[in-house]
């Protein structure tokens, strides 16, 4: 047996979470049960009990209710001492019950018998020999108080114990004044009386090594959880290194109270000028959106993105893309905030929007990657990822017109929609193999009659039909 057993366990279950107090609990629940053993043989049978004793009985297991509450909330006291002082109180509450037994019917009342389970098996949060003990101490209670009332019961034990059951029969009737049946009409054989008892201790041993068994089982779950506690607290490290290494400006809230919990370094040289004193304070005081609802409802929601948001920063005006990610951890909701700024990448499109001729542009694979407004006229139906050579069907569709080749510039009339244009592609090279950008721009001829129409590289002529 191990006696360390009690002094580790219990402590660390009250140290990890105080609103548990299994043996408060174990009593608590005795307290109620007992209550229906008492009341149903005296409604159903009209069982002589004595109501008094009974309830004094009660207070008493209510005392020890208390005391076990107030120690179990006690973490100041030495572990051993602790544990031996409850061990006591458990030991009372026991030979409680069976004074308790003794005036609700005593052998007459063998279903009240079932409510001494409860204590063993509690007792297994004091130490793992404890349910033993526990089963032995209400054996030899319940034995006491058996032969007091059935005297034929000392014919079975040997002649010293009898003796001696006959002086403890003798000093218990005195003490509690119970030496007559509750129910002078009950006539049982001694046989019944034994195979009960035997009956009675076999249930005992049984729930004292069920308790054992189920200790070994928590004592083994809760290495796991404190072994889980552990790694949580290292992963939470972890993440939490991970997040302020990240190569992106991100900012992880509490999405209840918008505090601001950890800072990407990115984000802390971007966003708030170096300034680290940031984590703390209220996300949405900390940087001024234009319109911060829609940030915040992506916070307070289930996420999502914010495509175009206007972040003012000092005296500069910044166009930003904001992701929000919704992570639990430990029973908190946070919000992972990525913030991307947008503002040169639209200042580009806005460029192209307000040019007056159509423009495309496409990858080295021909896939088209952005496009203003003038090109989406003139072209309807294009979209990001469409491929460039289905924009002229006069060409084969494998044909590349739109590579200027070598010459990194090309210049060809093309006719879209009964109108002609001057096709003009230049070439941008980016670092990397083959890695190149392709603007294609769609001016009217009308618009540069008067302009230098000589072709620059390779030119192809489509007449109108």
């Amino acid at each position: 047996m191990n006696d360390s057993y009690g002094t580790q366990l219990l402590p660390a279950l009250l140290r990890h979470d105080p609103r548990i107090h299994p043996l408060d609990d174990t009593w608590l629940l005795t307290i109620f049960t007992i209550l229906p053993a008492i009341v149903l043989p005296w409604f159903v049978s009209g069982l002589n009990i004595d109501f008094a004793a009974a309830t004094v009985g009660l207070l008493t297991l209510g005392g020890i209710h208390v005391g076990f509450a107030a120690m179990s909330r006690r973490t100041t006291w030495n572990p051993i001492q602790r544990t031996r002082t409850l061990s006591v109180l458990h030991a009372l509450g026991v030979i409680t019950v069976a004074f308790i037994w003794q005036h609700a019917g005593g052998v007459q009342n063998p279903l009240f018998l079932m409510v001494f389970a409860l204590p063993v098996i509690g007792s297994v949060f004091l130490s793992r020999w404890q349910p033993y003990f526990v089963a032995a101490l209400a054996a030899v209670m319940v034995a006491l108080v058996a032969s007091s009332q059935a005297p034929e019961l000392r014919w079975y034990a040997p002649a010293g114990l009898s003796a001696a059951a006959d002086w403890l029969g003798g000093v218990l009737v005195k003490a509690t004044g119970a030496g007559s049946l509750p129910f002078a009409g009950f006539y049982a054989p001694s046989a019944y009386f034994v195979v009960l008892l035997e009956a009675f201790v076999i249930m005992l041993f049984a729930c004292a090594f069920a308790a054992e068994y189920l200790g070994t089982i928590f004592e083994r779950l809760h290495g796991q959880v404190s072994a889980a506690r552990a790694e949580a607290v290292r992963s939470q490290a972890l993440w939490a290194a991970l997040l302020e290494q990240l190569p992106l400006p991100a900012v992880l809230l509490d999405a209840e109270t918008h505090e601001v919990i950890c800072v990407s370094a990115p984000a802390v040289a971007k966003f708030f000028g170096g300034e680290e004193s940031v984590v703390g304070r209220d996300f949405f005081q900390a940087l001024h959106f234009s319109y911060p609802e829609a940030v915040q409802r992506l916070v307070d929601g289930a996420g999502g993105v914010e495509r175009q948001s206007m972040l003012r920063l000092g005296d500069q005006l910044l166009a930003t893309e904001v992701r929000v990610e919704h992570v639990a951890q430990e029973g908190r909701r946070f919000a992972l905030v990525l913030i991307n700024d947008m503002t040169e990448a639209l200042c580009v499109r806005a460029a192209l929007d307000v040019a007056e001729h159509a423009a495309v542009v496409a990858d080295s694979l021909g896939r088209v990657l952005a496009f203003n407004k003038p090109a989406r006229a003139l072209f309807s139906g294009t979209q990001v990822g469409a491929e460039v050579s289905r924009l002229l069907p006069q060409f084969d569709s494998g044909t590349r017109w739109w590579d200027p080749g070598l010459s990194g510039r090309r210049k060809m009339h093309v006719t879209v929609m009964r109108r002609v244009y001057q096709v003009t592609t230049s070439s941008v090279a980016l670092p990397g193999e083959d890695a190149r950008l392709y603007v294609i721009a769609f001016l009217p001829v009308a618009r540069i009659a008067a302009a230098d129409q000589s072709p620059v590289g390779s030119t192809t002529v489509v007449e109108r039909p």
